[in-house]
C-alpha cells in the first residue's frame, strides 16, 4: 500500500498527539484494601491491572506485613503505585477514588449490610459510603457455600449481598471496572443527607411523590430516640427491621 509523505507525517503526528493525552492523563487511584491474613488473591489482581492505565493502584497493608514480607511482595509488583499501612489516617481524596476488596469474607458483607463499623474494613467502607465514592467488591473473592447450609442461612446472606448493592457497593471482576465506572450515574457520587431524602416531614412533601424505602443504612438516622415514626405507606425492608432490633428501636 502506498502512503502518501503528507499522510506519513499526520499519522505519525497524531499518534504523537494521542500518546501525549495518555501520558498527561491523570489516574485514579484504586485503594486495593487487604485483609489481615495474607492471601495470594492480592499479588493476582496487581499483577492482573499492569496492563491498565486507567487506575494508579495503592494496596491498604496491616502494619504487621512489613516484618514477614507480605509487603514487599506486593511493592514489587509492577501495578503496585506505592502502600499504605493501617495506622495511616484515611486518603483525603477518598471521594474521587475507588476501594476495592480482592478478598471478601462473610462477615465483612454481613457488617457492611448491617451498617456495623467495628473493624478497620467496614470502618473504611462506611467512610467510602460517606465520601460517595467506588466500593467494589471482588466477585471472584467472595466466599462460596459449601452446599450444606441450611437454605434459612443461605437466604439471609444473599439478602446480605442484596442490601450492600442497595448501598452502591458493585460486585464485579476488574475487567468489568471500567465498564462498570461509565454506567454509574452522576447521582450516585452526590452526598445527599439521607434524613433529608427519605425523612420529609409529612406525606404531600415526598420527593417526586414516591413511597418512602426504609433500609438499614437510615434507620438511625430517622430514629428519634429510639422510636421510628412510620407513615402510612412507607416501606420497611427486612434488613431494616434486624437493625431496628438490633439497636433497640422500637416502630410506630
Amino acid at each position: 500500500m502506498n502512503i502518501s509523505e503528507e499522510r506519513l507525517r499526520e499519522l505519525v503526528l497524531r499518534v504523537l498527539r494521542e500518546l501525549q493525552a495518555e501520558e498527561g492523563r491523570e489516574k485514579t487511584p484504586l485503594y486495593m484494601v487487604c485483609m489481615a491474613d495474607w492471601s495470594t488473591a492480592y499479588e493476582t489482581f496487581l499483577h492482573g491491572m499492569e496492563a491498565c492505565d486507567r487506575y494508579a493502584v495503592y494496596p491498604v497493608v496491616p502494619d504487621a506485613w512489613k516484618q514477614d514480607g507480605c509487603a514487599a511482595r506486593l511493592a514489587a509488583c509492577p501495578a503496585c503505585a506505592g502502600l499504605r499501612y493501617r495506622s495511616e489516617p484515611l486518603p483525603p481524596d477518598l471521594e474521587q477514588t475507588v476501594s476495592l476488596f480482592p478478598v471478601v469474607p462473610r462477615d465483612l458483607v454481613a457488617k457492611t449490610a448491617l451498617c456495623i463499623s467495628d473493624t478497620f474494613e467496614t470502618s473504611w467502607i462506611a467512610a467510602c459510603i460517606e465520601a460517595g465514592s467506588r466500593t467494589v467488591f471482588l466477585r471472584s473473592g467472595l466466599a462460596r457455600f459449601s452446599g450444606k447450609e441450611k437454605p434459612a442461612y443461605v437466604n439471609r446472606i444473599l439478602a446480605y449481598y442484596r442490601q450492600v448493592l442497595e448501598y452502591g457497593i458493585e460486585i464485579c471482576e476488574p475487567e468489568e471496572l471500567d465498564a462498570a465506572a461509565e454506567k454509574m450515574e452522576p447521582t450516585v457520587f452526590t452526598s445527599v443527607p439521607i434524613r433529608q431524602e427519605y425523612a420529609p416531614a409529612r406525606p404531600e412533601m415526598r420527593m417526586g411523590g414516591k413511597k418512602r424505602v426504609i433500609t438499614a443504612s437510615n434507620v438511625e438516622q430517622l430514629a428519634s430516640g429510639k422510636v421510628l415514626h412510620l407513615l402510612p405507606d412507607d416501606i420497611v425492608t427486612d434488613l431494616a427491621r434486624d437493625r431496628a432490633k438490633f439497636l433497640n428501636i422500637r416502630f410506630e
